[in-house]
């Protein structure tokens, strides 16, 4: 019987866009998207973001520097942050986990400017009882170290335990570690996933 669930949080509970957050970087610092895609991307600046070895500051402080016009602190974590919207569709079976007394965790590879945004903005993550961040667990997925620690808070045997993310790569890696996994595509396939493992929701 399923007693945890763990949703990853991007393009799963909310959508994003990346060329969206290098588009509005760029057109707040007075670079090229070229630019700020080379410095995040390329240089894999987001990534240790991410894992939590470059702060917020330490990137705004290098985007200022690079930069062709000034700026202030707020409005590059506005640039970099305001690039989400929900997915609706599946508030409501998050809500109805919930309600079941089922125990919700969210696993998320995200900065702390982008997780502060969406936990402001998308009350739907109060519902969650614990939430694994990579910029504070010091990993992100694939890295097993993150699941192991997930798997620290569950409350219930991991045979218990459920996942669900977007990525394949990271749905692979979690079954490696033992954590049965399914790949998100759309809430009625998930609906599907949900029923195979004794969770039936209208």
């Amino acid at each position: 019987m399923i007693q945890t669930i763990y949703f990853d949080l991007g393009n799963v509970i909310v959508f994003f866009s990346h060329q969206k957050m290098i588009r509005q970087i760029a057109e707040t610092a007075g670079l090229s998207p070229q630019e700020v895609q080379s410095m995040l991307i390329t240089n894999r600046g987001q990534i240790e973001h991410e894992r939590g070895k470059v702060k917020t500051e330490e990137l705004y402080a290098e985007f200022s520097r690079r930069g062709t016009r000034p700026f202030t602190f707020h409005e590059f974590i506005e640039a970099a942050s305001d690039i989400f919207t929900p997915n609706t569709e599946l508030f409501p079976i998050i809500e109805e986990l919930k309600k079941r007394g089922i125990r919700l965790i969210l696993l998320s590879n995200t900065s702390e400017c982008h997780y502060n945004r969406v936990y402001s903005h998308y009350p739907i993550l109060r519902l969650f009882d614990a939430h694994v961040l990579s910029y504070e667990a010091g990993a992100c997925k694939p890295d097993p170290l993150i699941f192991r620690k997930a798997l620290t808070l569950a409350e219930c045997p991991k045979s218990n335990c459920f996942y669900i993310d977007d990525i394949p790569e990271y749905v692979t890696a979690a079954r490696k570690t033992g954590l049965d996994s399914e790949i998100f595509t759309n809430v009625e396939a998930l609906k599907k996933q949900l029923a195979a493992r004794k969770i039936h929701i209208p």
